[in-house]
């Protein structure tokens, strides 16, 4: 099975900055965020089942913001 591709922002800038758990969420429900993940479940080498989830979390108006900034195809 392939990796799964991780991106993350730079925190270079937040280096030594202490931020409260609350401001840490805030900050991810603005902007929102992908969770995505996979398992095989496999016997004697065979993959029987394959699970995939992609999680989207994010405040509702962040994603109103993000409906309304896309172009209309």
């Amino acid at each position: 099975m392939a990796g799964v591709p991780v991106r993350g922002a730079a925190v270079n800038d937040l280096e030594g900055t202490e931020l409260p758990l609350v401001d840490i969420i805030d900050r991810l429900l603005e902007r929102g965020v992908v969770l995505a993940g996979g398992a095989v479940i496999s016997v004697a080498g065979v993959e029987l089942i394959e699970l995939r989830l992609n999680v989207l979390l994010a405040a509702v108006d962040a994603l109103e913001r993000a409906e309304r900034e896309r172009p209309l195809p």
